[in-house]
C-alpha cells in the first residue's frame, strides 16, 4: 500500500487550473482488470475497504483497486482533479468548498457517518486529564488541533462551541494529522485535539476527558466522509464511475452487516494496531444512505459561516 501527503495549498493551484487534468484515462492489465487508485484517509474506516476487496466485491467488476493515503479530503482534492487518482474519500465540507469553488467534484457514493447519540459517537474533541475544559464552551480562548483547517473539524466545533453559549471566533485551531495528536495534548502543544476512533478512544482509556462530540451537535447521523471522483473521469468512463460505484454499496453493506471483519482489518490501514483493542473499537456508520438532509444542514453552517459565496450546491455534488 502506497501513502501519499499532498498539502491543502496545492487545492489552490487546482483551483487555478481546473479542467486542465488529463481525462482519468485507466490503464487495464493483461487479464483485463482496470488499474483503478482510491486515496482514503489513515482511520479505522478506511478498514472497510481492505474487507470489500478480500470480499472480492471490486475485482469481479474487473477493477484491481490500489489505496494510497491523504492527511485529509482536501489534500487529497488535487490528485483526484489532476487525474493521478481516480476515487478519493472526502468530507462534504471539502467538497461543497471545491464546487463553490467551480470544481465539479462529484460524490458518487456513501463512505462513513456519525451515529445519532453520545454513547456510539466516533469522533469527539478531547482535553488532558485534569483540565479545565469541560465543555463546548470551555475552547473560546484555547487551541484546538483538527486534522484540515476549514473543513470537518472546525465546522462542527465552531457549532458545538456556539450552541454551548461560547464565542467560536475565540477558538484558535491547528492542523495536525491524526497520529500526530495524542502526542501533541500530552505535550501541551495542544489545549484539546479533535480525533477519531482509534485516538478517540486510546486517549479516553488514558483518563483524558471528552469535551464534546461536535458532529452530534451539529447535525446526528451527518455524514463524515464520501467517495468522490472528477467530473473528467464521470463523463469519460461513466462505465467505471458505475462499476466502482457498485463495488463500493456492496462494499458499505458488508461493512454494515460485518462490523467484526472490518475490526480485523485494522491492521491493514494502522500497522501494528493491537488487536484487542481492535475488538473494542466503536466503528462509524456505513450502509448508502448519503444523508441529504444531514449534508443540507452542513452547507447552511458554511453559508453562515462565509465558507462558501454561493448557496452549496448539495444536488450538484451529488449529481441531482
Amino acid at each position: 500500500m502506497k501513502r501519499i501527503r499532498i498539502t491543502a495549498a496545492v487545492c489552490l493551484l487546482v483551483s487555478a487550473l481546473a479542467g486542465c487534468g488529463d481525462d482519468g484515462g485507466t490503464e487495464v492489465d493483461s487479464e483485463g482488470n482496470r488499474q483503478v487508485t482510491i486515496g482514503m484517509l489513515p482511520i479505522v474506516p478506511t478498514a472497510a475497504l481492505y474487507a470489500g476487496i478480500d470480499q472480492g466485491f471490486f475485482e469481479d467488476r474487473g477493477i484491481e483497486l490500489e489505496v494510497e493515503t491523504g492527511q485529509g479530503g482536501a489534500a487529497l482534492l488535487p490528485a483526484v482533479m489532476s487525474g493521478d487518482i481516480q476515487f478519493a474519500s472526502s468530507n462534504p465540507v471539502s467538497l461543497l468548498t471545491a464546487r463553490d469553488q467551480g470544481l465539479e467534484v462529484q460524490a458518487v457514493s456513501h463512505w462513513t457517518s456519525e451515529h445519532e447519540t453520545p454513547e456510539e459517537s466516533i469522533n469527539g474533541v478531547v482535553a488532558a486529564k485534569g483540565s479545565p475544559i469541560q465543555s463546548a464552551k470551555d475552547l473560546a480562548g484555547k487551541t484546538v488541533a483538527i486534522n484540515t483547517l476549514k473543513s470537518m473539524g472546525d465546522l462542527t466545533i465552531r457549532e458545538a462551541v456556539r450552541q454551548d453559549g461560547g464565542d467560536p471566533d475565540q477558538v484558535k485551531f491547528i492542523e495536525l494529522g491524526f497520529p500526530d495528536m495524542p502526542a501533541a495534548l500530552a505535550q501541551g502543544n495542544a489545549d484539546a485535539v479533535w480525533v477519531p476512533e482509534p485516538f478517540m478512544g486510546s486517549l479516553l482509556a488514558e483518563g483524558n476527558q471528552l469535551v464534546t462530540n461536535p458532529c452530534l451537535a451539529t447535525a446526528p447521523g451527518m455524514p463524515t466522509q464520501l467517495i468522490f471522483t472528477s467530473p473528467e473521469l464521470a463523463k469519460s468512463d461513466p462505465e467505471l464511475v458505475k462499476d466502482m460505484t457498485a463495488a463500493l454499496e456492496e462494499t458499505l453493506e458488508y461493512a454494515e452487516a460485518n462490523p467484526d471483519d472490518v475490526r480485523a482489518h485494522i491492521a491493514d490501514v494502522i500497522p501494528d494496531f493491537p488487536e484487542e483493542a481492535a475488538a473494542n473499537i466503536r466503528l462509524e456508520a456505513f450502509g448508502t444512505d448519503m444523508r441529504e438532509a444531514q449534508l443540507e444542514r452542513i452547507g447552511e453552517l458554511m453559508k453562515e459561516e462565509g465558507w462558501v459565496e454561493n448557496d452549496p450546491d448539495v444536488p450538484g455534488l451529488l449529481g441531482d
